[in-house]
């Protein structure tokens, strides 16, 4: 984390006076409730509207920064497992990018793969990629349960189909945030600004965002932001969360479940349980450097894609692209697989994005002398505004009956085969996985397991 100013709060007629342009309009929930909110009186852009060239734009740049900020952050991963979400870093990134200017929103273009297009593209894609995610479950569990009911078979649980992207953001009380960029918050983003007290209250306001991140999340991710990351210097937190939840689309069956070893990246061993399952027509590749098998998830729009190298994970992860097979689902042909796949359940500690951010363009706007984030505020009346961490948190499950996976990014700103015999694919040593939205090709999870036994925190 950079080094922060110190800083003075200044009363609220200063502040209004400083910053300039017109007063946000403000909001109030029950006392003990909700914060107060600043937000524009726009109303969220229907994804109906958005044309599907933004959509499409916004999804080849977000997939294109997946594996370039994945390459970067296993730069400095400690050994073991390892999840990103970088549809997460890229909807907080986003929102941060509608209040930069200048050469720091130039460098943030760079980092964030947007090439030429404009922020209104880009924004409007992110805002219907964003809803059509939100709409996978739904679809998924009204599919099942008419499969169910034809079948004459129990109704599906809707406690085990959830698919929910959601973003907020928190900011300084006595700070009149600019109207254009509540504007884009409130069309592309379907946000406002809670107001808290960072000034005199920091950690209370921390404690707030972590106990949204949490219930956005179904307490999947819990204390994003550590004791110390938020202080009295802290001016804006952007954040999104993401919680999937959903049934295999042809779950293991747990009888065939047993322990069988894995190998660890060092050659180390490991018993762990195993999940077998033989999948007719299965969507599979091999390119000559890895076997790749696609199982949808219920209403089969989402995909986890696996990834077994045939030599060491690393040296396969250092050859990804946006285009690699890897995170495509069903690349391949359709042919009948036997798999053997580990249980997985981990969860990873709160970790930074800065370094991996800095190292692929995006200087500027965590410099607290030339970052120009104008676009929040035009004349901070308290010091230059500049991003002093982005924070990530994330888990994933695989189990038996499904997979569940959850993140939740923050952007800090601070002041100063052939058909015939069934191939075999046993998951016993390092593998990579994505989770990746087959309609659109959005990449939602990429990450790699090393350990099965390992938890996290």
């Amino acid at each position: 984390m950079n080094p922060r100013v110190s800083l003075t709060a200044l009363p609220l007629l200063a502040c209004l006076a400083a910053c300039g342009g017109t007063s946000p309009s403000t909001s109030s929930g029950p006392p003990g409730q909700a914060p107060s909110q600043a937000k524009s009186e726009l109303a969220r852009t229907p994804a109906s509207a958005v044309p599907q060239g933004d959509l499409q734009t916004a999804v080849a740049a977000n997939n294109a920064f997946a594996v370039d900020l994945y390459a970067h952050v296993l730069k400095n991963a400690p050994a073991g497992n390892l999840l990103t979400s970088p549809i997460s870093a890229s909807l907080a990134l986003t929102m941060t990018y509608a209040g930069a200017k200048g050469q720091t929103a130039s460098q943030m273009a760079t980092a964030l793969h947007l090439g030429s297009a404009p922020s209104t593209t880009i924004f409007a894609g992110q805002n219907a990629l964003d809803q059509a995610l939100e709409s996978r479950a739904a679809a998924a569990l009204a599919s099942d349960t008419q499969t169910a009911r034809n079948d004459q078979e129990p109704a599906p649980s809707a406690s085990d189909y959830d698919l929910h992207v959601v973003n907020s953001v928190w900011g300084e009380k006595t700070y009149p945030w600019a109207s254009s960029f509540l504007d884009v918050m409130a069309t592309d983003y379907g946000a406002g600004v809670y107001l808290e007290d960072f000034v005199h209250a920091a950690d209370q306001a921390r404690q707030s965002i972590n106990g949204w991140v949490s219930n956005q999340t179904a307490d999947r991710i819990n204390d994003l932001l550590p004791p110390g990351s938020v202080d009295d210097t802290t001016r804006m937190v952007l954040v999104n969360a993401i919680h999937l939840k959903l049934p295999w689309a042809n779950p293991f069956q747990t009888s065939r479940t047993q322990n069988a070893p894995f190998t660890r990246a060092d050659g180390t061993t490991v018993s762990v349980p195993m999940m077998s399952q033989g999948f007719e027509g299965a969507g599979y590749a091999d390119d000559g450097k890895a076997q790749i098998l696609t199982l949808p998830l219920a209403g089969g729009a989402e995909n986890v894609v696996i990834a077994l190298p045939h030599g060491d994970l690393a040296s396969y992860e250092a050859q990804l692209s946006a285009g690699s097979a890897a995170l495509q689902p069903s690349a391949g042909s359709s042919v009948d697989v036997e798999l053997t796949l580990p249980r997985v359940s981990f969860t990873s500690p709160t970790f930074s994005l800065a370094k991996a951010l800095q190292a692929m363009g995006m200087v500027d706007a965590f410099d607290s002398s030339t970052a120009d984030f104008s676009g929040l505020c035009p004349n901070p009346p308290d010091g230059r505004l500049y991003v002093s961490d982005v924070l990530q948190k994330a888990m994933l499950g695989m189990q038996e009956t499904g997979v569940e996976a959850a993140a939740a990014t923050a952007v800090l700103v601070g002041t100063g085969a052939a058909p015939g015999q069934p191939i075999v694919m046993n998951v016993d040593r390092p593998v990579l996985i994505s989770i990746v939205d087959g309609p659109t090709g959005a990449v939602l999870f990429l990450g790699h397991v090393e350990d099965p036994s390992q938890t996290g925190e």
